[in-house]
C-alpha cells in the first residue's frame, strides 16, 4: 500500500515540471518580449522632461562661462578639465534631447484620410506618398508643425493638382501625386510637400501683386521667378478667384510663414509651370538650445540665429551704394539691401554715421540682406529665455540669453525686425 502513494505523488511532481517548459521552449516568443519591453519603458510626464531640459540649458550657460574662463586662465590642467566638461555637457544635451524626440509619423498619420476626403470632395484622383515617417524631432515641434503642414497639404490638393480631365488634356496620368517627406540634415529637419500639378505661373503672380497694390508694375517686373513664388506668403495674397472652404480664404499662407519663423525655421518654394511645385520647410531639431552668432552694438550684446547667417566681411564704404533710396552693399556683383542695426536698436545712435564695422549677411526667406554691426564676438550655443512682461512682444526680439562672459544678450528675430524697422518692403 505505501508503494502506490509515492507514485501518486510522483505524478503531480511530473505534472508540475511543465511549469518551466514554457521557459525551455520560447517558441511562442510573443509572451517573453512583451514582459521585457514592459520592464524597460517608463512613462514620464513631459513637464518633467521640460524641467530636465531647462536644467541642461542652465548647465550649458555655466559651461560657456567656464570655457571663457579656461581660455583666459592659461592653466593647462584647468583647460583640460573644462574641455572634458564641454564634451560631457554636449553628450548630456544630446541624450536629454533624444528623450524628448517623437517620430513625425504622429503628424503624418492624419494625412491619408485628409487627402482622400478632399480628393472626393473636389472630384480629383490623388495618391499621397509619405517618406521618412520615422524621422524624429522635438515633441514641441511635432505639435507646432501640425497645423502648418495641414494647410500646405490642403493647398497642394486644392491649388496644385488639376482635375483628371485637365491632367489628361495636358498629357499627364489622371491621378495626381502629393509627396510629403521628412529627413534630418545635421541639426535641422527638412520637411517637403511636393505635387505634380500645374505649378505656378510667375506672370500671373506678378499681375495679382500689382492688382492688389502689393507693389507697382516696375517693381513686379524686376522680381525673379523665385521672388514671385514667395509673394503667396504676403498677407491676404490669394491666387484663387473664388473662395473655397478647402484651402481657406487666402489668409493662411502668411500665417504658415509666421509660424515657421517663430520656430526659427525657414520656408522656400520651388515651382515649374505645368510640372508642379515643392515647398521646403527647414526647422531646428530642438527649440530649447540654439547656435547663434554673438555681435556687439556699442556695449550691448545681440545674437543672430546661426541658421540665418550666410557670410561675414569687414565694412568697406567703397562697396556701398544707394539704389531707389535704399542703401545696398555689392557682394560678388550683386546688390544686397544694407541696414545699420545700431540706428534701429540703440536710441543714442539713431542718426549716427557709421564708417567702421562688420557686415553680417543673413538669409531671410529667399533673400540675402546685410546688417552692419560694431564687433563680432563669435559663435555661441545659447539657451533661449522668454522676455519679461514689459518687453514681451517687442518687434525684432525673440528672447534673451546670458553670454559666456555673464552679460545679457537679446536674440534677434530678423523677419519681424525688418517688418518693424525697414522703411520699405524688402
Amino acid at each position: 500500500k505505501p508503494a502506490p502513494a509515492p507514485v501518486a505523488k510522483a505524478e503531480p511532481a511530473k505534472a508540475a515540471a511543465p511549469a518551466p517548459a514554457p521557459a525551455r521552449a520560447p517558441a511562442p516568443s510573443g509572451e517573453k518580449p512583451v514582459a521585457t519591453e514592459a520592464e524597460t519603458t517608463v512613462r514620464v510626464d513631459t513637464a518633467r522632461l521640460d524641467e530636465i531640459m531647462n536644467m541642461v540649458g542652465e548647465l550649458v550657460l555655466v559651461r560657456n562661462r567656464l570655457v571663457r574662463l579656461g581660455l583666459n586662465s592659461g592653466d593647462e590642467a584647468m583647460s583640460k578639465a573644462v574641455s572634458n566638461l564641454d564634451v560631457v555637457t554636449a553628450d548630456l544635451q544630446t541624450a536629454v534631447m533624444k528623450t524628448r524626440m517623437q517620430p513625425i509619423k504622429k503628424v503624418f498619420g492624419r494625412f491619408p484620410r485628409l487627402v482622400r476626403d478632399l480628393a472626393r470632395q473636389l472630384k480629383k484622383e490623388i495618391n499621397l506618398e509619405l517618406v521618412g515617417e520615422e524621422t524624429d524631432l522635438d515633441k514641441n515641434l511635432v505639435e507646432a508643425l501640425a497645423d502648418p503642414l495641414v494647410h500646405l497639404v490642403r493647398n497642394a490638393v486644392d491649388h496644385g493638382i488639376e482635375t483628371p480631365e485637365e491632367r489628361e488634356a495636358s498629357g499627364k496620368s489622371r491621378g495626381g501625386k502629393v509627396i510629403l517627406s521628412a529627413e534630418q540634415e545635421g541639426d535641422h529637419i527638412l520637411l517637403s510637400i511636393s505635387d505634380d500639378g500645374k505649378g505656378m505661373d510667375p506672370n500671373v503672380l506678378r499681375s495679382i501683386a500689382v492688382k492688389r497694390g502689393v507693389m507697382d508694375k516696375d517693381a513686379a517686373d524686376r522680381l525673379s521667378d523665385t521672388d514671385c513664388y514667395n509673394l503667396i506668403f504676403a498677407p491676404g495674397f490669394s491666387t484663387k478667384t473664388e473662395i473655397s472652404d478647402v484651402s481657406g480664404r487666402g489668409v493662411g499662407m502668411d500665417v504658415v510663414k509666421t509660424k515657421i519663423s517663430q520656430l526659427n525655421g525657414s520656408i522656400n518654394i520651388y515651382s515649374t509651370k505645368g510640372q508642379g511645385s515643392k515647398i521646403v520647410i527647414k526647422v531646428p531639431l530642438t527649440l530649447a538650445i540654439m547656435p547663434t552668432l554673438m555681435v556687439m552694438l556699442g556695449n550691448q550684446a545681440f545674437a543672430f540665429p546661426l541658421v540665418n547667417v550666410n557670410e561675414i566681411f569687414h565694412l568697406n564704404l567703397s562697396t556701398t551704394n544707394v539704389v531707389d533710396g535704399q542703401e545696398v552693399v555689392i557682394v560678388r556683383d550683386k546688390a544686397l539691401p544694407l541696414f545699420y542695426l545700431k540706428r534701429w536698436l540703440v536710441s543714442s545712435a539713431a542718426h549716427e554715421e557709421q564708417r567702421e564695422g562688420h557686415v553680417v549677411i543673413l538669409t531671410v526667406g529667399t533673400q540675402r540682406i546685410g546688417f552692419v554691426v560694431d564687433q563680432l564676438v563669435g559663435q555661441e550655443e545659447v539657451v533661449i529665455k522668454p522676455l519679461g512682461k514689459m518687453l514681451q512682444g517687442t518687434p525684432g526680439m525673440s528672447g534673451a540669453t546670458i553670454t559666456g562672459d555673464g552679460r545679457i544678450a537679446l536674440i534677434l528675430d530678423v523677419p519681424s525686425m525688418l517688418k518693424r524697422y525697414a522703411a520699405r518692403r524688402i
